[in-house]
């Protein structure tokens, strides 16, 4: 399969951001096959195909992701293995020695409630958070630097790389975490599985319940096991404690005798309780992370400041050598009236931009009365929109704002093409100079919109 064919990766990220840090040098074949390859794609799809042949010509034999993969494989092992070893010393905990049996409250509320609490909270706090770049929990945060140290790559420039540039490079390797996450919860409530499987095996332990009070407890134990068992009643009643085995299993003051084994209701209600509650919120927790990397790598946008610098130095000298047909109906928004006319910029736009302008109009901001003709144009406009700005009037505010007006007007997969160009004396367009260039560049990137870019007159 030809390489700009073949899907990201997350070792394909990791050595992409590695090369990325690395800055080897561009060949002039590397260019040429880049261009190549994203011909006949726009914005981020174009990006996705070409980065990945330039990471193809510059990727040596010493790859960095896959040293964090294996890495990533090492810690979810260790961190399995420790959840695993933590669910059943937590089962074996819990029983009661000197009764011989264990306690199902205490049972439903440290093993049970305790992670439903810890994922409330983590729910809560993603919510407020409102974006994926901050990580989840702090199991991501300490499986994250046990998998950098375990890498072994130094400073971890590629890591810093992708934590700063965020986006979906970023929520690809937090998702991937969270995944190792949920895999050390599934682990945790197999562990539960196998020391409550094994107490009841081998000890044949006994479960009560007791309190001080004469009916809360009696009242609340009841109405837990109604809603928990709720799942499987239908199929399954045999692991529904009745109202008689409820009050058949209260430890009352008193007692010197040990518990006799069971009731088997009660074992197969923690056991169900155990897999529905427990388990199987971590095993969808976990496709939904497993699903969510792999949904980001295929979005990949390399909007990353280094990204876009890139991919304008692999890509801007090579497009004047496209021999593409110009896109017919391109709409031009001349910003703040430059005076520049279509005959004038007509064939730097055709020979540079590979665009052929259909309308041209004068805009500041778009927003009501004599803008309304170009606003109605940006709705219908079929190749993309090239914004037309002086070099040295870029007012960040502004053009933001009339960016946005341009995303909430045309299609979201029109491609906007930012063209900046200095007027001579005579009217004539003169090239930008280079803090110009500079500072545009820098404007463009901080907009992450994947099907802009910016262009210079030259």
């Amino acid at each position: 399969m030809a390489a700009e064919n073949r899907k990201w990766t997350l070792e394909d990220l990791v050595d992409f951001e590695a090369a990325t840090a690395a800055s080897p040098k561009i060949s002039s074949s590397a260019r040429t096959a880049v261009i190549a390859a994203a011909r006949g794609k726009d914005g981020a799809a174009a990006r996705r195909t070409g980065l990945r042949v330039w990471l193809d010509s510059v990727r040596g034999p010493s790859s960095t992701g896959r040293k964090f993969s294996t890495a990533l494989s090492l810690v979810a092992g260790g961190l399995g293995l420790l959840a695993l070893l933590a669910g059943i010393s937590a089962m074996l905990g819990l029983l009661d020695a000197a009764r011989g049996g264990v306690n199902v409250v205490i049972f439903l509320a440290t093993l049970i409630g305790v992670q439903w609490l810890i994922l409330i909270f983590a729910w809560v706090g993603w919510i407020f958070r409102r974006r994926v770049g901050d990580g989840f929990s702090a199991v991501q945060t300490i499986a994250g630097k046990l998998v950098k140290r375990l890498a072994g790559d130094g400073e971890n420039r590629w890591w810093r790389n992708i934590m700063d540039g965020g986006g979906q490079a970023k929520a690809a390797v937090l998702w991937r975490l969270a995944r190792l996450a949920q895999g050390a919860g599934i682990c945790f409530n197999l562990g539960i599985l196998l020391g409550l499987a094994g107490l009841v095996l081998v000890k044949h332990v006994g479960f009560f319940w007791e309190t001080t009070t004469e009916g809360a407890m009696r009242t609340g134990l009841a109405k837990t096991v109604q809603i928990l068992s709720a799942a499987w009643t239908g199929f399954f009643p045999a692991a529904v404690p009745t109202e008689r085995v409820i009050d058949g299993s209260r430890w009352l003051p008193g007692r010197e005798e040990s518990l006799a084994p069971g009731p088997t209701e009660w074992w197969l209600f923690l056991l169900m309780a155990t897999v529905v509650w427990g388990l199987l919120p971590r095993l969808i927790l976990w496709f939904i992370a497993w699903r969510a990397s792999n949904q980001a790598l295929r979005k990949l946008d390399f909007q990353a400041r280094h990204h876009r610098s890139l991919w304008r130095e692999l890509t801007g000298s090579a497009r004047v050598e496209s021999d593409e047909k110009p896109l017919d109906g391109v709409l031009v928004l001349d910003v703040g009236g430059s005076g520049l006319s279509a005959d004038t910029m007509r064939p730097f736009l055709l020979q540079r931009l590979r665009v052929h302008p259909a309308a041209w109009h004068s805009v500041g901001v778009l927003d009501t009365g004599s803008e309304a003709e170009a606003a109605s144009a940006l709705a219908s406009a079929p190749a993309g929109i090239v914004l037309l700005a002086e070099g040295w009037a870029l007012s960040p505010a502004r053009m933001k704002m009339l960016h946005e007006q341009v995303r909430l007007t045309a299609r979201p997969e029109t491609p906007i093409k930012f063209l900046i160009a200095n007027v001579d004396a005579s009217g004539k367009p003169v090239a930008p100079t280079a803090e110009e260039i500079h500072e545009w560049e820098r404007f463009v990137d901080s907009l992450r919109d994947p099907s802009a870019e910016v262009f210079f007159f030259a």
